[in-house]
């Protein structure tokens, strides 16, 4: 890979961000394909490869995830959505599914997509954080969750044993906002956490 591509390629990875606009321009079924093609090549533990995805392109589809999912109502305007399942005969499915879902990220990023990762295992995202939390998990079950999962499951037609990892919403956007992250300097630790 040249300087040049290399360069182009990095600068695309640090360009993505979570898009909730989209322009109505369909995406080519092509492309969808190659983006889940990447996803099924994301690492994998024991190479199980748990992973499921459902694309989906209908508009009514499309209407009733975002009404599914609570703080998903932009959905409905995407021109396509990938539902990430994987199944639990693996202790290690969310991180197999948290890794095929970055591929989709990146691989929508090159071909001129926008994205956002809505939703997912933990359940959906929520406004306030009364939600107690245990080492990151929520302490007690959370009603919303479970009956999104159950819904989204009925929806799709999905088997029993499969939960899911991820929503990603996909579409053209003229959307780009600012990268608010913390600097380089902030997060890297160098041969311990308390040296930088």
């Amino acid at each position: 890979m040249s300087e040049k591509n290399l360069k182009e390629c990095l600068d695309t990875i640090k360009d993505i961000r979570s898009v909730r606009n989209y322009v109505d321009q369909p995406i080519e079924k092509e492309v969808l394909k190659n983006i889940v093609d990447c996803a099924r090549m994301a690492p994998t533990a024991r190479n199980i490869q748990p992973w499921e995805f459902v694309v989906v392109t209908d508009k009514d589809k499309l209407k009733n995830i975002s009404e599914i999912i609570p703080q998903g109502e932009f959905i409905k305007s995407a021109a396509a959505g990938i539902l990430v399942f994987c199944h639990k005969n693996t202790e290690y499915f969310l991180e197999d599914g948290s890794a095929a879902t970055q591929n989709i990220l990146v691989s929508a990023r090159f071909h001129g997509l926008k994205s956002c990762w809505i939703a997912g295992y933990q359940g959906p995202y929520y406004e306030n954080d009364d939600i107690p939390m245990c080492e990151g998990v929520p302490c007690t079950p959370i009603p919303d969750l479970y009956q999104m999962q159950s819904n989204l499951k009925k929806e799709f037609e999905v088997p029993e044993g499969f939960e899911l990892i991820s929503v990603v919403s996909l579409g053209y956007s003229n959307d780009n906002p600012p990268a608010d992250k913390r600097a380089l300097a902030d997060v890297i630790h160098w041969n311990t956490f308390n040296k930088k």
